[in-house]
C-alpha cells in the first residue's frame, strides 16, 4: 500500500491544482498551459493506475493461482508497457501531437540496428523472461548444466549465477540455460543420491545390506524420511559392486556425505571382520566333481536327525553326509518349482521355506512351513518323479542338497534298507495328507509297496525278497 499512497497523493494534488486554476484563473492562463497541467495530472494518475494494476494482477491473482510471488522482471516489463501506452495516449489526445512518419522510420531503422548489435543480449533477455515466468528452479535449488553443478544464487534478466562446492561463482547466460538440458535438485525436497562401493563375494548380500544401511542411516544431513537402500549393482572380477541409495534435502552436501558414508563402511567392515576387496586375478582349474562342503558337528546333528535316514547305519549315514552340497538362497527365491524333474532332496540348515500347492481354481496357497532341521523333496531323490509343489525361501536360506548318487551304492548293497526307507517315506506321505490314523495297515503296506517299486525302478535295483510286513 505504501507504493500506492505517494502516487495517489501526488495525483490528487495535481488534479486539485488543475481544477482550481481552471476555475479561478481561466482567463489568465492560456490553453497550452492548461494542456500541459492536465498532461502532468494524467501522468500522475497513470502512475497510480499502473501500480494498482500491478498490485491486483501479481500480488492477488498471480499468488492465488500459482501459490508463489510473481517475478520482478515480469512486473517491470508490464509496467514499462503500460507507461509507454499511457504516454502515447496522453501525447496524442491531451497534447494533440501526431507521431510523425519520420519518427516511425527513424525508430524502425534504429530498432533493426540495435537488434543486430544486441542479438545475444536480447536472446539472454527473452530467455530471462521465460525463466522468470516458468520458474523451473529457484534460489537455493541445485542445478547441473553440462559438467557444472552448483546452488542457484541469482537469476537476472540476463544471467543465472550458481555457486559450486569449490565456493566459486559460475555465471551462465540465460540463452545457454534455456538451450541446454538442466538437471534440477530442488532444495528441501528429497533428492536421491547413488553411491557405489565394493564388497567381497564371500559375504552374503543380506549381511552387507543390513550393516551398511544401519551405518549410513545415522549420518547427519541424510533425510530420515526415507530409509537408505543397498542393492547389488554388478558382479566385478574380484568383488561385488553394491549401490547405496540415500536421500538428502540439500544436494550440494552429497560429496561430503559420500565421503562420510565410505568412512562408516570402512569402520563397519573392520568391526565385522570383512576385508575390503582388492583387484585380484585367480586362475581356476575346473574339475568334474561337484564341490562339497563337509558338515560341521552341529550341522551333522541336523542331517542325522532326518527321519527317513533312520534305517541307515552310522557308516552309511556318514557316506551320504559326505556327498551333501551346501547352497544358499535369497529371500523370495524359488528352490523347487512344481513340475520340474528332480533327483535330490533338501535339508534346511538355516532359515525358513514355504511349501505351496495350486488349488482347484489355479491360485497357489501355502500348505507347510519348514524350518531348520526339516527336509523336503525326498520323493524326487528316491523315485525321480517331478516335483509336486513349489518351495520358496522366506528369508535367506541355507540348505544341504543330497543327490541320487549318494544313495546309489548304499541301496544297491542292502535290499532290506530299500524297504525300510520306503516305509519311512510312506509314513511321512501319510502324515502330510493327514490320513495316517484313518488308513488301515493294509493300505499303508500297499503305499509302501508302490513307493518301493518306483524306487527300485529309479535306482535300477533288482527285486530280491519281499519287504517285511
Amino acid at each position: 500500500m505504501k507504493k500506492l499512497t505517494l502516487p495517489l497523493a501526488v495525483a490528487m494534488v495535481l488534479t486539485a491544482v488543475y481544477v482550481t486554476l481552471r476555475i479561478v484563473a481561466f482567463d489568465l492562463i492560456g490553453d497550452k498551459i492548461f494542456a500541459y497541467l492536465l498532461a502532468i495530472s494524467l501522468a500522475a494518475i497513470s502512475v497510480l493506475a499502473v501500480r494498482l494494476i500491478n498490485r491486483l494482477l501479481f500480488d492477488v491473482l498471480f499468488v492465488r493461482r500459482s501459490g508463489r510471488e510473481a517475478p520482478a522482471l515480469l512486473r517491470g516489463l508490464l509496467s514499462i508497457a503500460l507507461y509507454i501506452a499511457a504516454f502515447l495516449l496522453i501525447y496524442r489526445t491531451v497534447l494533440d501531437r501526431e507521431i510523425g512518419l519520420e519518427i516511425l522510420a527513424t525508430s524502425t531503422v534504429l530498432s533493426v540496428i540495435l537488434g543486430l548489435a544486441l542479438q545475444d543480449t536480447l536472446g539472454n533477455f527473452f530467455a530471462g523472461i521465460s525463466l522468470h515466468v516458468e520458474q523451473p528452479f529457484r534460489i537455493l535449488d541445485s542445478i547441473r548444466i553440462g559438467d557444472t553443478i552448483g546452488k542457484v544464487e541469482g537469476i537476472t534478466w540476463r544471467t543465472t549465477t550458481v555457486r559450486t562446492n569449490n565456493n566459486s561463482l559460475v555465471v551462465f547466460p540465460n540463452s545457454r540455460v534455456a538451450r541446454e538440458p538442466i538437471e534440477i535438485y530442488q532444495f528441501s525436497s528429497l533428492n536421491r543420491r547413488v553411491m557405489l562401493f565394493p564388497a567381497p563375494y564371500s559375504v552374503a548380500p543380506e549381511r552387507i545390506a543390513s550393516l551398511v544401511k544401519e551405518a549410513v542411516q545415522s549420518l547427519p544431513d541424510v533425510a530420515p524420511e526415507r530409509t537408505p537402500i543397498v542393492r547389488i549393482n554388478s558382479f566385478s572380477d574380484s568383488y561385488v559392486t553394491y549401490e547405496l541409495l540415500y536421500w538428502v534435502k540439500d544436494y550440494m552436501l552429497t560429496p561430503d556425505l559420500d565421503a562420510k558414508a565410505k568412512e562408516r563402511i570402512w569402520y563397519v567392515y573392520r568391526r565385522a571382520g570383512i576385508e575390503i576387496p582388492l583387484p585380484t586375478r585367480h586362475l581356476l582349474v575346473e574339475t568334474l566333481e561337484p564341490r562339497t562342503i563337509s558338515p560341521a558337528d552341529d550341522e551333522r546333528i541336523i542331517l542325522e536327525s532326518v527321519e527317513i535316514f533312520e534305517p541307515l547305519t552310522a557308516e552309511e549315514r556318514e557316506s551320504v553326509l559326505r556327498s551333501a552340497v551346501c547352497s544358499v538362497y535369497a529371500p523370495g527365491e524359488v528352490i523347487l518349482r512344481r513340475g520340474d524333474a528332480g533327483d535330490s532332496m533338501f535339508v534346511v540348515k538355516k532359515g525358513k521355506v514355504e511349501v505351496r500347492l495350486t488349488s482347484t481354481n489355479g491360485d497357489p496357497h501355502a500348505v507347510a512351513l519348514i524350518e531348520a532341521g526339516g527336509f523336503f523333496g525326498e520323493m524326487g531323490l528316491l523315485t525321480g518323479e517331478p516335483r509336486t509343489a513349489d518351495v520358496t525361501a522366506l528369508d535367506e536360506v541355507e540348505v544341504w542338497e543330497i543327490h541320487k548318487p549318494a544313495l546309489q551304492q548304499v541301496l544297491a548293497d542292502n535290499d532290506q534298507l530299500v524297504a525300510a526307507l520306503c516305509e519311512k517315506v510312506a509314513d511321512r506321505q501319510a502324515k502330510l495328507v493327514e490320513f495316517a490314523r484313518a488308513v488301515p495297515e493294509e493300505e499303508k503296506q500297499m503305499a509302501t509297496n508302490s513307493i518301493l517299486r518306483r524306487v527300485r525302478r529309479f535306482f535300477g535295483l533288482k527285486h530280491r525278497d519281499s519287504p517285511p510286513t
